[in-house]
């Protein structure tokens, strides 16, 4: 046995190792989804939105299940709106029902917010395309981490044929026996 042969066999073992690590991380990994809806004015209706200034509008965020109990996200955003002395501020009812102005971080704004994430509903479409579009994510997530795992074997298994040509291209390296000197 040269000493090739026992590193091809060690890398072998490593390859299948790996890989069966990176099967598992892959279908392990969580598919994050998630649906944004945009709130302009108080009992007005949310609609689908693309974007939330963060760091401008308010927003709380919501958790939901599909049926099956795979988790989603939910981002209630609620648009700020320039007041006249520049401050971005948030419309939203007082107790009485009263339409006033804060900035998104204030505990009457917040306190808002969530009464209106408590309330929040989704139809029964939306609930279906949030289950087709983690299904989707999934095959997608799926799909990149095979092809990464395909693309880590064939590097692996480009390195050590390099490996295993230079190892035979020295003699000395080739077959190296013990010696039996008595």
């Amino acid at each position: 046995m040269t000493i090739f042969d026992g590193v091809r066999r060690g890398a072998v073992f490593l390859a299948v190792v790996l890989t069966i690590i990176s099967a598992v991380i892959v279908w392990e990994e969580e598919t994050n989804f998630g649906f944004l809806y945009e709130i302009d004015r108080p009992r007005q209706s949310q609609g689908l939105s693309a974007f939330c200034d963060y760091h401008v509008d308010g927003s709380h965020l919501l958790s939901r299940e599909t049926d099956d109990g795979r988790s989603y996200g939910i981002s209630l955003c609620f648009k700020a709106s320039m007041s006249a002395d520049g401050r971005m501020l948030v419309e939203y009812l007082d107790e009485g029902g009263v339409i006033r102005m804060g900035i998104p971080h204030s505990d009457e704004v917040q306190k808002y917010m969530r009464q209106i994430g408590k309330d929040f509903h989704q139809t029964s479409a939306e609930m279906l395309a949030a289950k087709d579009g983690m299904d989707k994510r999934r095959h997608s997530q799926l799909l990149s981490g095979a092809a990464v795992i395909l693309v880590g074997l064939l590097f692996f298994w480009l390195f050590m044929l390099v490996v295993g040509l230079l190892i035979n291209s020295m003699p000395s390296l080739r077959n190296i026996e013990p010696s039996h000197e008595e």
